[in-house]
């Protein structure tokens, strides 16, 4: 299956391939501050900071022509509280996001949008939590201000899309409204079990309120109001091997209690909503037993039966990764990614209420390169096609290009 291009081999050849790790955190940009990094880990402080940025262009269809940039500066510390204050398998963690730019998807008119970097543009007071491990570390319990999506419904291969029809978490139950999701934090805590040698299971409850998208709370919201709600994820986590090769599979329930959500084309609310949702990959391909190179397929899927209040009720995806495609880039990454989303009838009839087209599906399709500069920085050239953008049928289907360069500090 290895897959030898001479010329874009030769268009990169220029940035290596592999490495060996020479000395202490030669996998991040800075360096080890001239050892004061390894002073600082042993002294159980760890200091870390991660910029993305992606930059698209709409290049054909959609409703006019447009280029944008937005950036992402994700950066914090966490204390291991055992070798500072003694308190076994305990950390705390701080962090913070900056968030700035802007979008081409308004342009597109599409559901997804098609720069994952956009939302929440402003800066963000973000995890401030505190975990304990129990029972030799088979128990993990946070607690603390964090969202559903650092635990839920996510995996890293999702991390390779541009387009936040895969990337994060499955799409379809952030637009639901009601999964606390970065960069905006709640009060929330998690407690993860290990049930076997391959399995775990894990309870996470966050709050709801009218308010937790507002962007200019900058994460220093900590009000508990009567009136608010709470968000309750349950997920079950399997990653067995199979024929010597890795897989993961798992599936969740999201279920909301006392937490108000308007009701489509309707005066009514609902307070109890349920969401299901399920992932699966295996690398179904491995260029030899001692290497993780390799192809990757793997499938999404969410459900939900409320369509009174879901604008996707029904999401799925489909995605192929393959590391080290070219023999002289092992660590690069070549991803493609197919998405559906099938609309809400109630949705689309509150649309054609208001003198709208009602609308029935949209498609994503993205094919990336993600070239591994060194081992704290890299480049992603993207294309995505989408398929009916907005899901009316008056959008013509869309081309965006664009490339995502990242960096470890």
């Amino acid at each position: 299956m290895k897959i030898k291009t001479l010329t874009l081999s030769l268009l990169i050849a220029a940035t290596g391939s592999a490495w060996a790790e020479s000395e202490p955190y030669s996998d991040r940009l800075t360096g080890d501050w001239g050892g004061a990094r390894t002073d600082l880990a042993e002294a159980g402080i760890e200091v870390f900071a991660y910029y993305n940025t992606i930059t698209s262009s709409l290049v054909s269809g959609g409703i006019d022509d447009d280029t944008n940039f937005a950036g992402d500066l994700f950066a914090g510390v966490q204390f291991d509280l055992d070798k500072i204050l003694g308190w076994d398998a305990t950390t705390f963690t701080l962090t913070g996001i900056e968030r700035h730019g802007s979008d081409v998807t308004p342009n597109v008119g599409s559901q997804y949008s098609v720069m994952q970097l956009v939302g929440g543009q402003n800066t963000f007071l973000y995890n401030v939590t505190l975990e304990k491990l129990f029972a030799d570390g088979d128990i993990a319990v946070k607690l603390g201000r964090m969202t559903a999506t650092d635990d839920f419904v996510g995996s890293s291969l999702y991390s390779y899309s541009l387009s936040n029809a895969v990337n994060g978490q499955i799409r379809a139950v952030l637009f639901d409204g009601v999964m606390t999701s970065y960069p905006f934090p709640v009060w929330g805590g998690r407690v993860k079990a290990k049930v076997s040698e391959d399995s775990s299971l894990q309870v996470g409850v966050f709050q709801l309120t009218k308010e937790m998208w507002d962007r200019e709370k900058q994460g220093v919201d900590f009000s508990i109001d009567a009136d608010d709600g709470v968000s309750l994820f349950v997920q079950y986590d399997w990653t067995p091997e199979i024929n010597g090769k890795p897989a993961r599979f798992f599936a969740g329930i999201n279920q909301t209690f006392a937490f108000e959500m308007d009701e489509f084309n309707s005066t009514d609310t609902t307070d109890s909503f349920t969401r299901f949702y399920g992932h699966a990959d295996y690398q179904v391909y491995r260029e030899s037993a001692d290497s993780d190179q390799g192809l990757t397929l793997f499938m999404t899927f969410a459900y939900t039966a409320q369509d009174e209040v879901a604008i996707v009720p029904i999401q799925s995806t489909f995605g192929a990764h393959y590391k080290g495609l070219l023999d002289s880039r092992p660590e690069d990454r070549t991803v493609f990614f197919m998405t559906y989303g099938g609309f809400s009838d109630e949705y689309s009839d509150e649309l054609e209420a208001g003198l709208m087209s009602g609308v029935d599906y949209e498609m994503v399709f993205e094919l990336g390169h993600r070239i591994q500069l060194t081992e704290y920085a890299y480049i992603q050239p993207d294309i995505q096609f989408i398929k009916n953008p907005g899901g009316t049928g008056d959008i013509d289907d869309a081309i965006v290009v664009g490339a995502q360069i990242g960096f470890s500090f």
